[in-house]
C-alpha cells in the first residue's frame, strides 16, 4: 500500500485594508503607491491566505471586527498611519494576531500619533518596517521604547520594478543648437512642486545655470502642483527659459521620463522625507542624481552626489505641517553640472533586492532573532537626528489611556466615511470648532465634501483626528555643535523633549 501523502501545511491567514485611492485624489504619492502594492504582493502569494477588509466596517461594529480578525493570524497595517485601530481592536475583543506594521513619513505627525496611540498594546510578534535606515534610527530616538522591538529596514515593491527597465539609463540625447554648440542636458524634478520639497530651489538652480550658460540647461518637472510665482518678472518664475512642467503620469511614462533625464535633481529638506522612493528609481534606471543631504540619501547615494545642506535653526516646526527644514547648495550644484561630470552611479536600489521575500518573512514566520541587523544610520543621519528637539511628543503609557484617546477617534473616523449623513456633518463642525489650524481644516472639508476624500489621502483625515485628541508635537532643529578641543561630551540630549 503506499505511503500516504502528508497533509498541505496551512497557508497563513493574513488580514489587510483593500487600499483603493478615492477617484478624485489630486495626484497619488509614494504611500499610495505602497499600500496598493503591499495588497498585490500579498495576493499573490501562495504562503497566503489573503483576508482583505475594509477597516472602516472594523470600527464600525466590534462585531464585524471580531468575526473578521478572528481568524487572521496575521495583520498587515495597509491603511496608513491607522494600525493603532488593530491594536485598539486587538486588546480590546482578546484576540491573538501579530500585527506588522509600517512607518512613512517622520517629522509629521500622522505615523507619530500612530506609534504613540499603538505603544501599550505593543506584543512580542509584532514588527515595525522602516522603509530606510534612517527612518528606523530616527523613530528609535523619539520613541525610546522601540529600542526593545522588532524593527527593520524593508521596501518589497523593487517586485514591481519592471526588469526590462533596470540599467537603461540614455540621457537626452537632446539637439545640438548650432554648430560647435555643447548639446542641451536636461536636469528632471520628480515629486510635488512644493516648498517642503525644496521645488523653487530647482528653479534658482536653473536660473543660475541659464546665467552662466544660456541655453544649455532644460528643467523638466513631473509632480503634482504648478510652479510658483514669485512676484512679476522674478527669476524662476513660471515663464524661466529651459523649464517644462508636466502633471502626475503613469508609471511608464514616469520610467521613460528617467530613462530621458540627464541628471535628476533631488533638493528635498521635507519634514515628511524617510526615504525617496524617486531616488530607487533612479538608481534602478542608473539615472545620476544629485540630492540634498537629508533624510535617507546619504544610505542610497553616493558622497558625491550628496550637495551641502543648511539646516533652518532660527524656528519651531509643526508636525501638522509638511515644512522645509533647509535649504541646498544651489551653487554647489550648479558647479558640478557646469562642469559635465555626473557623479558616480547609484547603487542604492541594490539594497532592497528581494525585500519582497523579507516582508513575506516577517509575515508568515515574524521576526526572528536578526531582525534589524545591520540597519545603522550613517554619520550625516546620526549627526542630524541628534539635533532635533521635540516638544509633545509621548508614549501613551497604558492600554486604558489609549483606549480612552482611541475612543475619541475611532466614530469620528467612520462618520468621515459616510458622507451625507447627520453624523458626517456633525464630525465636520466639531473638527472645525477644535482646529488648531483652521486654514488646512477649511481646504479639508471642501475636498471632503466636494472630492470625497476618505483615508487614501494620507495627511487629511488622520491629521485632523488629532484635533480631537489634542496630539500635534513640536520640533526644532539644534544648531550644530562645535566641537571643543578635548572635550567629548555631548552638550544636549539627543531628540529631548522640551
Amino acid at each position: 500500500m503506499p505511503a500516504e501523502a502528508p497533509a498541505p501545511s496551512r497557508r497563513t491567514r493574513v488580514g489587510f485594508h483593500a487600499f483603493r485611492t478615492y477617484t478624485r485624489h489630486p495626484g497619488k504619492d509614494g504611500a499610495n503607491f505602497a499600500y496598493t502594492e503591499l495588497g498585490r504582493l500579498l495576493r499573490g502569494s501562495d504562503a497566503v491566505d489573503p483576508r482583505p477588509h475594509d477597516v472602516v466596517e472594523l470600527c464600525r461594529s466590534d462585531a464585524v471586527a471580531r468575526e473578521t480578525l478572528a481568524g487572521c493570524d496575521v495583520v498587515v497595517a495597509t491603511a496608513g498611519p491607522h494600525a493603532y485601530l488593530y491594536f485598539h481592536l486587538r486588546e480590546r475583543l482578546g484576540l491573538r494576531f501579530r500585527i506588522v506594521r509600517d512607518v512613512r513619513t517622520a517629522l509629521w505627525n500622522g505615523y507619530l500619533q500612530q506609534e504613540a496611540l499603538a505603544a501599550p498594546y505593543l506584543r512580542g510578534g509584532d514588527v515595525l518596517y522602516h522603509s530606510s535606515r534612517y527612518s528606523l534610527a530616527l523613530f528609535s530616538a523619539l520613541f525610546p521604547h522601540l529600542a526593545g522591538t522588532a524593527q527593520t529596514v524593508c521596501y518589497p515593491l523593487l517586485h514591481w520594478f519592471p526588469p526590462e527597465l533596470e540599467n537603461s539609463w540614455t540621457g537626452s540625447r537632446g539637439p545640438v543648437r548650432r554648430p560647435g554648440a555643447r548639446r542641451t542636458r536636461r536636469i528632471g524634478f520628480v515629486g510635488r512642486l512644493t516648498d517642503d520639497k525644496n521645488h523653487a530651489q530647482a528653479l534658482d538652480l536653473l536660473a543660475e545655470l541659464n546665467r552662466r550658460a544660456p541655453g544649455r540647461f532644460e528643467l523638466h518637472a513631473v509632480g503634482e502642483g504648478s510652479p510658483p510665482r514669485r512676484g512679476p518678472g522674478a527669476q524662476g518664475g513660471p515663464d524661466l527659459p529651459g523649464y517644462r512642467w508636466t502633471p502626475p503620469i503613469d508609471r511608464a511614462r514616469l520610467w521613460e521620463h528617467y530613462r530621458t533625464f540627464d541628471t535628476l535633481f533631488f533638493p528635498s529638506t521635507s519634514s515628511l522625507e524617510t526615504f525617496g522612493r524617486v531616488l530607487v528609481e533612479a538608481s534602478y534606471i542608473g539615472t545620476p542624481v544629485l540630492a540634498s543631504a537629508h533624510a535617507a540619501t546619504s544610505e542610497l547615494l553616493p558622497a558625491q552626489a550628496l550637495v551641502p545642506t543648511a539646516y533652518r535653526t532660527d524656528r519651531e516646526f509643526t508636525t501638522h505641517f509638511a515644512a522645509r527644514l533647509g535649504d541646498v547648495d544651489t551653487g554647489h550644484a550648479a558647479d558640478l553640472l557646469e562642469s559635465g561630470e555626473a557623479p558616480p552611479r547609484a547603487e542604492g536600489h541594490r539594497s532592497y533586492a528581494r525585500h519582497d521575500r523579507l516582508l513575506l518573512s516577517l509575515v508568515l514566520d515574524g521576526p526572528g532573532a536578526d531582525t534589524g541587523a545591520g540597519a545603522e544610520p550613517t554619520g550625516v543621519q546620526r549627526d542630524f537626528i541628534s539635533r532635533i528637539r521635540t516638544a509633545g511628543l509621548r508614549s501613551v503609557p497604558g492600554p486604558a489611556q489609549a483606549d480612552a484617546l482611541i475612543s475619541r477617534i475611532r466614530g469620528p473616523f467612520v462618520a468621515l466615511h459616510e458622507r451625507g449623513r447627520p453624523g458626517y456633518f456633525a464630525t465636520l463642525a466639531t473638527l472645525l470648532a477644535r482646529s488648531r489650524h483652521r486654514g488646512k481644516t477649511v481646504s479639508f472639508l471642501r475636498k471632503s465634501l466636494l472630492h470625497g476624500e476618505d483615508l487614501s489621502n494620507i495627511g487629511g483625515i488622520d491629521l485632523q483626528l488629532s484635533h480631537l485628541i489634542g496630539h500635534e508635537p513640536r520640533f526644532r532643529i539644534a544648531a550644530a555643535r562645535t566641537a571643543v578641543p578635548g572635550d567629548d561630551r555631548e552638550r544636549e540630549t539627543p531628540c529631548s523633549t522640551n
